[in-house]
């Protein structure tokens, strides 16, 4: 639901720069009802460059207490690293946002790590945007909304606040965007009934071992039947006795987590109050945010409808042309702008059309001969442009 700002589905594996730059509460705050997948090597270096970090409140240092202080993990990922079997352990529970941690070889592929900079994107789209004081201003200053500037200058003005106007209106879209999706995954959460921590998911497949062959012949078993027989038995055998020792080992891992999802869910009525006190504190935080992004939105609204430029000419690019010329003295009015605006418009439309049937021409020549009468055809729409092209540069 968040990642859709990162054009990524599932960015379930935090990378170093992320561990690095944000606490575990910063990232689990995407993570309600969810899990996220730790590689081993990354655990590997937390312990190392916390080890080295002498400020307390470092990040790293906050991801080394929550990991092997609140979780302790450090002796399954000891076996982990030691067992050849194993390719992950977990899950491990945070049940105050009944977030679930699994602790992976795998390595992180990049549409599924999430990075510092994908975080920063997320930050900014929470962070609340303060009202721009001079647009404000200028509002204030339109609410008669006279329809014709005064002078070069007013107008000029008048298009700065329309352009910065919609530069803020951009970013408020994104930033309610975000709340509605924010207000949405959190008002789900709290109208879930009977919302229980997701049991442990790592199940080894108990091996299954074969039943023996008996090739006979009439009532005779050949010697060699018998020798290949003995053989396939004991290869068969080899390969059970393995499989079961994978499975015991792996089974291991399965019963600890078990035994801590039981342990989450004897105290769950506690922690579910308390998954439920964080969803309500979001929700509050979000409609207060979205309520004071509302308001501004309407402001920088009402400067766009009110402006001096009529509403079919007020997006950036066609704004800013105007503004130009203005200030090279090309146009002195609204109405010289949008005159030169449309003229330019349609020498930019005649220009694409040649071009467009100069390039017709170019494969047509290049044809068979039942494609020639198509390019003469071509040819007079050519001419016929380019004789329109001089009778208006004629009349201009």
């Amino acid at each position: 639901m968040f990642f859709s700002f990162l054009q990524k589905d599932e960015p379930h594996f935090p990378d170093l720069s992320l561990v690095v730059n944000y606490e575990p509460r910063q990232i689990i705050f995407y993570y309600y009802n969810s899990y996220l997948k730790i590689p081993l090597e990354l655990c590997q270096d937390i312990k190392e460059i916390a080890g080295e970090e002498m400020n307390p409140n470092a990040p790293i240092r906050k991801w080394s207490e929550f990991l092997f202080d609140d979780l302790k993990v450090g002796s399954d990922l000891e076996t982990l690293q030691n067992n050849e079997y194993l390719e992950g352990v977990g899950p491990y529970y945070y049940p105050l946002t009944n977030t679930r941690l699994y602790f992976v070889k795998t390595s992180i592929g990049e549409s599924g790590a999430l990075t510092a900079h994908d975080l920063d994107i997320m930050q900014t789209l929470n962070a609340e945007h303060p009202l721009n004081n001079d647009l404000a201003s200028y509002q204030k200053t339109r609410k008669n909304g006279k329809r014709v500037a005064r002078s070069e200058a007013e107008l000029i003005r008048d298009i700065n606040m329309c352009l910065a106007s919609l530069r803020e209106i951009e970013k408020i879209n994104r930033h309610i965007n975000y709340l509605n999706k924010l207000l949405q995954n959190r008002y789900a959460l709290v109208e879930t009934i009977e919302l229980l921590p997701g049991e442990p998911d790592i199940l080894p497949d108990k091996p299954r071992k074969e039943e023996a062959d008996t090739p006979t012949q009439g009532n005779l078993i050949s010697l060699s039947g018998l020798l290949n027989r003995r053989r396939k038995v004991g290869e068969r055998e080899g390969s059970f006795n393995h499989e079961m020792k994978v499975y015991i080992i792996r089974y291991r891992e399965y019963e600890k987590a078990c035994d801590r999802y039981k342990a989450v869910l004897e105290n769950w009525g506690t922690f579910y109050q308390q998954f439920l006190d964080l969803c309500y504190e979001d929700i509050d935080s979000a409609e207060e945010k979205l309520r004071q992004a509302q308001s501004n939105l309407q402001i920088y609204n009402s400067i766009i409808v009110k402006s001096f430029v009529n509403s079919i000419y007020q997006d950036s690019k066609t704004l800013s042309t105007f503004r130009y010329y203005l200030e090279t003295g090309r146009g002195h009015s609204i109405q010289d702008c949008m005159n030169l605006f449309e003229e330019e418009s349609r020498w930019s439309e005649i220009k694409a059309s040649q071009e467009r049937i100069e390039n017709t021409i170019y494969f047509l020549q290049h044809g068979t001969d039942n494609q020639r009468a198509a390019g003469e055809q071509v040819d007079q729409l050519l001419k016929r442009s380019k004789a329109y092209e001089e009778a208006a540069a004629t009349k201009g």
